[in-house]
């Protein structure tokens, strides 16, 4: 069966740090709680340290505080201090990549590019989820991963 094309997210930030301070703290697994929606908990994290190609990534979260879902990832491209992609090995879509590129506007000034290309189900149904209900999710979740992720970079 021919799998339905992904879907594909994009969202964008200014940021008042360098590119090397926002590639330093979205390399570290461990800052995922600081920009993590208060409905997103964070139950355990897993990994042997920052961004590595092929490292890996293992997170177990409660949704809406009630929903278990489980993720294991893995760093597909490390290239500092620009471009990071994380993607999806198992969990619950069939493809998830997300790539966090740095564009330099200064040296403290930035813009994170957050592109996500996903898809959830194997047919025509699953593009229907993708396109609907997945995306407004993650409409919202980068809406305020970007809010935190400004407030964070302020303090730098």
């Amino acid at each position: 069966m021919k799998l339905p094309m992904p879907s594909i997210f994009h969202a964008s930030t200014p940021l008042r740090a360098s590119v090397e301070t926002m590639f330093e703290f979205h390399s570290n697994p461990r800052n995922l709680p600081e920009v993590m929606p208060p409905t997103l908990k964070l139950v355990s994290l897993k990994t042997d340290g920052p961004a590595q190609e092929g490292r890996m990534i293992e997170l177990h979260c409660r949704d809406w505080w009630i929903i278990p879902m489980h993720w294991t990832c893995r760093w597909k491209t490390v290239q500092a201090p620009d471009l990071l992609v994380d993607e999806i090995v198992e969990g619950p879509f069939t493809l998830f990549i997300h790539e966090h590129r740095f564009e330099r506007r200064g040296p403290a000034e930035c813009i994170m590019h957050d592109r996500v290309t996903y898809q959830w189900g194997r047919a025509w149904w699953g593009r229907l989820v993708s396109e609907t209900g997945v995306r407004v999710y993650l409409k919202l979740l980068f809406k305020y991963r970007h809010h935190r992720t400004r407030k964070w970079a302020m303090t730098k």
